[in-house]
């Protein structure tokens, strides 16, 4: 199977509920058919700066400590999962999060899957 693009995000902000790491893509590519010609010297500069700034915005951190498999379930977009969980957690409903992303992808198919 081939790609025409594929999408990750610089090593500090990927992960979660965000794309995979680029350094680690690069580095698998790297010195072969798909070598993305990206240098990992260079990219470790912006791998550090976005790190600190990472850091300068952990209040606004979700809280989540790994990413999870069952997005294949619920298909629910990074950005949409972590408004709704702190929704949920906001209405009491903390205890019910797997329910709720159950509920989401039921809506979702019963609207034709829109999302």
């Amino acid at each position: 199977a081939g790609a025409d693009a594929v999408d990750c995000a610089v090593d500090s902000m990927s992960g979660m509920t965000s794309q995979p790491s680029m350094g680690s893509l690069v580095a698998a590519l790297q010195n072969g058919e798909r070598d993305t010609g990206v240098e990992l010297q260079e990219l470790s500069k912006l791998i550090e700066y976005w790190e600190t700034v990472r850091f300068s915005y952990a209040a606004f951190e979700s809280g989540q400590k790994s990413g999870s498999s069952e997005v294949y379930d619920h298909e629910m977009p990074g950005g949409q999962y972590t408004n709704l969980q702190f929704q949920s957690t906001s209405l009491g409903l903390a205890d019910q999060w797997s329910q709720v992303k159950r509920n989401y992808a039921a809506a979702n198919r019963l609207l034709g899957d829109i999302v």
